[in-house]
């Protein structure tokens, strides 16, 4: 059973990459493992099919203490299927360099094993290089690739570009490199040419000490989508990385923001309550700023963080 992880950070077209595979090996028999950093799971609605096996792990990263456990035991769940493939979607935070340990007691605990074919990590065109510095996971995921996909390389300048194959390269001087936009890559090809890499397995860094801060917004009440709006065009600031669904007088959206950039399109599925992550990039300060930013908008609507 071939097995292939998926790296990332924060909103580099994980999910996007993930669908994609999901199309290209439509009528195989497909595993699939999404970790959530948060405590509530958003991708897996973004994915929802009848034509793979799914689990889902949230609330930390699958290579750290917190869900090291549940992870090893999903994989020997998955051995025990009659599977052709399993697609491992790690948390944006991954610090993939247990994978190999991990694997070993799978094994040991299954009596089977994977056949390993390696990690893909997507890198943001747009932002890599101002995150680099300030994320370790980040030449954590490059490190232990088999191939980077430099997404949304729309969004960036020749220069720019050659500067991130640059540093790609100083890390990692044996993985193969591909520019595109909307993870719009030969994917079958790329799959087909991984090719194991005998690295030193290591402890992973991700550890609860290291996660970042992470709340998650909810309420019932149906919300001005200008209003909105204009909520999370100021949050936005604070965190790495806001996902989730919102009910608003103009109908139910789907809102994704990667630093800066935030976009908020039309989400068919009906939904229960408002219900959205935010990744902080300021530690424990996001709770009070969701709360500021909340009442100065919002003012006295119910909400809980």
């Amino acid at each position: 059973m071939k097995l292939i992880l998926l790296t990332g950070f924060l909103g580099s077209g994980k999910t996007t990459l993930l669908k994609k595979l999901l199309n290209a090996y439509k009528g195989l028999k497909i595993g699939v493992l999404m970790n959530e950093f948060g405590e509530t799971s958003i991708d897996g609605q973004l994915i929802q099919g009848d034509d793979f096996d799914l689990i889902e792990l949230t609330n930390g990263s699958i290579f750290c203490a917190c869900l090291k456990e549940n992870f090893i035991k999903a994989l020997a769940q998955f051995l025990n299927l009659d599977l052709e493939i399993i697609f491992v979607e790690s948390s944006g935070v991954a610090d993939p360099s247990n994978m190999e340990m991990i694997l070993e007691i799978v094994t040991k605990i299954s009596g089977k094993y994977y056949d390993y074919a390696g990690s893909i990590c997507i890198v943001d065109g747009h932002y890599f290089l101002k995150q680099f510095d300030v994320i370790p996971a980040i030449e954590k995921q490059v490190f232990y690739a088999n191939e980077v996909i430099i997404n949304k390389a729309d969004l960036q300048n020749t220069e720019e570009l050659e500067a991130i194959e640059t540093k790609i390269k100083e890390i990692n001087s044996a993985v193969r490199i591909f520019r595109s936009s909307f993870c719009e890559v030969p994917l079958r090809d790329m799959v087909s040419n991984m090719t194991s890499l005998k690295l030193v397995a290591k402890p992973s860094a991700n550890t609860w000490e290291s996660r970042p801060k992470t709340n998650v917004l909810k309420t019932k009440e149906v919300l001005d989508y200008k209003t909105f709006e204009r909520f999370i065009n100021q949050i936005k600031f604070s965190t790495y990385r806001i996902k989730g669904f919102v009910r608003t007088n103009q109908g139910i959206f789907e809102v994704s923001c990667v630093n800066d950039c935030v976009v908020i399109n039309p989400w068919s599925n009906p939904i229960e309550e408002t219900e959205v992550v935010f990744i902080s990039s300021v530690g424990i300060r996001l709770f009070s700023d969701l709360l500021r930013f909340w009442k100065i908008n919002f003012g006295d609507i119910p909400v809980n963080i």
